[in-house]
């Protein structure tokens, strides 16, 4: 997994009216909390956060937050808030975890290959679910878990059971969920 790192700053100032002063200097308000740790009000920068974001893309939002001269600290990023018309970074939420603790995580699937119902039988592939939620330590986080679609025909089915096994890494999903079918 690729490690993005966020850099990020504390912040003394809160409330709505200096949140908005920042956000004008281009800066978005954050919070960072963890099992362990006290909520910490920090600020990142707008254009950092757009590049990480954007660097994510469809992959668990997992990063590596530094503040100031601090160690790194592994986090996932919980929420982003955008404003409903300019579509500017309000806020964002940072959970911090720590190596050895356990994490639930949604991540998304992809499929690599394409189905012998698409090719064949004039079928479509179709997701019946994008994400699965997997628990593991933050060290193991897939980006992503994809999965071989190639032997798929019309009405064939792949469940969470058949995804590739990950070492580390658990399905927190029903085994007999469907992932990925081909219909006509």
């Amino acid at each position: 997994m690729k490690q993005l790192t966020i850099n990020a700053t504390s912040r003394t100032e809160n409330g709505s009216a200096a949140s908005g002063r920042l956000r004008r200097e281009g800066k978005v308000p954050a919070i960072a909390y963890g099992k362990t740790k006290e909520p910490a009000s920090l600020l990142v920068d707008a254009r950092d956060l757009r590049i990480a974001l954007k660097e994510i893309g469809n992959s668990a939002p997992v990063v590596q937050l530094k503040e100031g001269k601090s160690k790194l600290r592994t986090s996932i990023i919980k929420e982003v808030q955008r404003h409903p018309i300019t579509d500017k970074y309000i806020h964002v939420d940072f959970h911090e975890v720590a190596d050895d603790e356990l994490v639930t995580m949604i991540v998304p699937v992809h499929a690599r290959g394409e189905p012998l119902g698409v090719k064949n039988e004039s079928g479509t592939l179709e997701y019946v679910a994008h994400t699965v939620s997997v628990r593991c330590l933050p060290k193991n986080i897939p980006p992503f878990i994809e999965s071989d679609v190639s032997d798929l025909k019309v009405g064939d089915l792949i469940h969470i059971k058949e995804l590739p096994a990950l070492e580390g890494v658990e399905y927190m999903d029903h085994a007999e969920q469907p992932v990925f079918t081909v219909i006509i």
